[in-house]
């Protein structure tokens, strides 16, 4: 049917704001014959893009009913980790809460600024329920929920609900996750996350109730004083309201959040300072500055690998390679996540969002300070929801343009992804099942980690296989020359062995490396005591009681060596 000079001036009105359906009822002609002369007139390629957006638009529309998207969510994260509830406490747990005097004082409460809600359930859970490890991961997996939830409910007003629905579940199974959520003492990312998201679902909601503003202030603050170093997500409200291009007109919306994140600095510039003298003498590490040029396109590529392959997961991530080949790789992998945010900028600029959530949320790691891991998963639990908004979306673009409007095909979509994510989280959670499945895990991804042999010969020498302990305790020090800890566990090793000189000689070489280290100088006390030299015995019990002087068992063998030396 031949269009009318009338036809095309109606068909040109309302083309972009109604849909071809309509208008053809309106012009009582087919939607094909509609559809050949807008071919015609634009050329395939537009056309299509036209169709899709016309499809994307009616999806937007679509309403999912959130009691069933809810449970669903639910359902995913309950498949996903109901078999990591029975973990035992491993790794840092045990100095934060098992073996942590404090965790049963109002001490513990403690942050640096004021109330840490995190330290507050911590501290109530272990009211109610003990030291069982099951009920301290449980606050762990609820936020994770709500944080799926969240994200569905926020990608579905900024973008769509299908997209929501994809990025959510997404979110919601994958392994990347399970260091924050699985590990307890992951607990603080999960924690700053949910209250992120809930910061920026306030602010949106706030345009109709001004008390959610103030709530959403109070998301941040409370966020800051579980992590200081969370502050850039207020950065997210400048950055969103950029995208949207309303921040001429919202600036003095988002000024307090700015001036929050600009409070912070003074104080995370002084934490800094005492984490890089803290990882010096607790943890041997000399004072380094690292190449931003290097580490930040590295760190960018590692993330973006694990996000889109997620199989060398490990808590000492140290097998980064700075060879020229691996460096190209990764700056390359950075340079391409560059270029796609200005071409989202140019495409969608309401998308570029969602990288720029990505970067912020890395930020506070990605300093050259050197007082944080290049690359460690948890930190990745907040920032890579902004990858995963990027790749829903584009899953959705594909369908719409070969399947259209069709649930079976999201549907069918949607399995094909959730599976083998679930999947490999369920067995990543058996990596967190004790001391000895997480070692020995972490070994057969990162072999030159010297954190991790020092943890093996503990592993080994508790099971009496004492050569093999020997062995990774010097492979240790092989990796970290100075390593007290692997020196003084090794001479534990010589002593089990009825080696004394050994014994003596590592006990010397730990202390050497690390003045503070009290219970090297209460074994070289309690050896030459038994070796008859009270005077020796004497001189490293008061050593020992000089850097604890709380420790009452040191006390009572300083009265009964004095008691024998007279």
């Amino acid at each position: 049917m031949k269009i009318t000079k009338s036809q095309k001036k109606h068909l040109k009105k309302y083309i972009k704001s109604k849909s071809i359906e309509n208008i053809s009822k309106e012009l009582n002609m087919p939607i094909k014959d509609l559809e050949d002369y807008l071919r015609e007139i634009w050329g395939k390629e537009k056309f299509n893009n036209f169709k899709i957006c016309k499809k994307e638009i009616k999806l937007k529309a679509a309403k999912y009913n959130r009691i069933y998207i809810f449970l669903f969510l639910a359902f995913l994260v309950l498949v996903c980790y109901l078999n990591s509830l029975g973990n035992d406490f491993v790794s840092d747990d045990i100095f934060t809460i098992s073996s942590n005097p404090k965790i049963n004082s109002l001490d513990y409460l403690n942050s640096p600024l004021f109330f840490n809600i995190r330290n507050a359930v911590i501290f109530l859970t272990n009211k109610l329920f003990g030291l069982n490890p099951t009920y301290f991961r449980v606050p762990n997996i609820l936020l994770h929920l709500g944080s799926s939830f969240l994200i569905f409910i926020l990608v579905g007003a900024l973008i769509s609900e299908t997209v929501g629905l994809l990025t959510a579940s997404i979110f919601a199974v994958h392994p990347l996750m399970t260091e924050a959520v699985s590990w307890i003492s992951g607990g603080p990312y999960v924690y700053t996350a949910f209250l992120a998201l809930l910061m920026l679902y306030l602010y949106l909601k706030s345009n109709k109730h001004i008390k959610l503003y103030f709530l959403s202030l109070l998301a941040l603050v409370t966020s800051v004083n579980i992590i200081v170093h969370s502050a850039p997500f207020g950065l997210l409200l400048i950055t969103l309201e950029t995208s949207f291009g309303k921040l001429k007109t919202s600036w003095k919306k988002v000024a307090p959040y700015l001036l929050i994140v600009l409070s912070i600095i003074p104080i995370a510039m002084s934490l800094a300072k005492q984490r890089a003298q803290g990882l010096q003498i607790d943890y041997y590490q000399k004072k380094a500055f690292i190449n931003p040029l290097i580490q930040i396109p590295t760190a960018i590529g590692e993330y973006l690998k694990l996000i889109f392959w997620p199989k060398d997961l490990t808590l000492y991530h140290t097998e980064l390679s700075f060879s020229p080949l691996s460096y190209l790789v990764h700056l390359s992998s950075f340079l391409g996540f560059i270029i796609l945010i200005f071409f989202l900028y140019k495409k969608d600029r309401k998308l570029i969002f969602w990288p720029l959530l990505f970067l912020i949320a890395l930020s506070p790691t990605l300093t050259p300070l050197g007082i944080s891991w290049v690359v460690a998963e948890r930190y990745a639990y907040l920032a890579s929801v902004g990858i995963f908004v990027l790749i829903a979306w584009t899953i959705n673009l594909l369908l719409n343009k070969f399947f259209g409007d069709n649930k079976k095909a999201l549907y069918i979509a949607l399995t094909i992804i959730i599976i083998p994510l679930s999947v490999r989280t369920i067995i990543r959670n058996k990596d967190w099942q004790s001391h000895d499945t997480l070692w020995l895990a972490t070994a057969k991804v990162s072999p030159s980690s010297p954190q991790n042999h020092n943890n093996l010969g503990d592993y080994y020498g508790r099971y009496n296989q004492y050569e093999k302990a020997i062995e990774e305790f010097k492979k240790a020090i092989e990796l970290k020359p100075g390593y007290a800890d692997a020196y003084h566990n090794l001479a534990n090793t010589y002593g089990q062995l009825g080696d004394i000189q050994n014994a003596i000689t590592n006990y010397e070489e730990a202390i050497k490396f690390n003045h503070n280290l009290w219970q090297s100088y209460q074994n070289l006390g309690a050896i030459y005591f038994d070796l008859g030299d009270k005077v020796k015995a004497k001189e490293y019990i008061e050593k020992a009681l000089g850097i604890n002087p709380g420790n009452e068992n040191l006390r009572r063998t300083l009265d009964v060596i004095r008691g024998l030396s007279f």
